[in-house]
């Protein structure tokens, strides 16, 4: 099986790409960046392996923000007495505005699940620790980046064992609810327990915050991918040097 595009790309690449294309999208010219972000951050996603996930997020995020901004100040208070049959054009500010903020939400938000999705988060721990990132700053990147995946795990794990001692799931909002107030006393401790854990694991290596890491198995880094990310970092910053220009001018 041939490697997907993030496995043949030092994880640092893709991240300095994710962060120009969040840059981008709010910086650059309105309303064409965020439109070409957001296609550029699915395709590249459909390409990595993780596009469903992706485009998931994204339209989950993306399309609860349209909806409220357009109800709330084009449909519940509009700005003027227009027909509702106007309010539904792209000339119409509110809805013109709301999709301006969904479709910068919904590129950011793609943009940055695109290296989450797809991206194992020691993986990108150990290229930023590479490059010079401190231990402690590695531990909480990879500690924040699994936390949720790990709670979820665990919920399982609880439910399952609940289910072994006679614990009916209730169908229904109120049934899953009623399953929650057994569930929350053992994932709580589990989670305590595991970061506990953790604490002694890195007690038992010598973690030392102060120290730097030498790599077991060094991920590779070329020299195209490096210019690469320097023309993606230097054009991040001459989008924000642009956009902070072109807002002082307009003070």
């Amino acid at each position: 099986m041939s490697p997907t595009l993030l496995e043949r790309w030092n994880p640092l690449t893709p991240l300095a790409l994710a962060v120009f294309l969040v840059v981008a999208t709010f910086a650059g010219p309105q309303p064409w960046s965020p439109i070409v972000a957001l296609i550029v951050a699915l395709g590249l996603a459909a390409a990595s392996g993780v596009g469903g996930r992706v485009l998931w997020v994204t339209v989950g995020v993306g399309l609860p923000t349209f909806a409220l901004l357009f109800v709330m100040n084009g449909v519940v208070a509009p700005p003027d007495a227009a027909p509702f049959v106007e309010r539904l054009r792209l000339t119409y500010p509110p809805l013109r505005d709301a999709l301006l903020v969904a479709t910068r939400l919904a590129a950011s938000v793609s943009a940055l699940a695109w290296v989450i999705a797809g991206i194992p988060p020691r993986r990108l721990t150990s290229a930023l620790a590479q490059r010079g990132l401190p231990s402690w700053a590695a531990y909480v990147v990879v500690a924040s980046l699994e936390a949720v995946p790990l709670a979820r795990r665990r919920a399982r794990e609880v439910l399952e064992a609940q289910r072994c001692r006679g614990l009916r799931v209730g169908k229904g909002i109120g049934g899953r609810l009623r399953t929650l107030v057994p569930m929350a006393g053992p994932l709580i401790v589990s989670l305590v327990t595991e970061t506990e854990e953790r604490a002694l694991a890195l007690e038992a290596r010598g973690f030392v915050p102060g120290r730097r890491r030498t790599a077991l198995a060094p991920i590779p880094d070329r020299a195209g991918e490096r210019l690469t990310r320097t023309m993606l970092w230097t054009a991040t910053v001459a989008l924000i040097g642009w956009s902070v220009i072109r807002w002082a001018r307009s003070m």
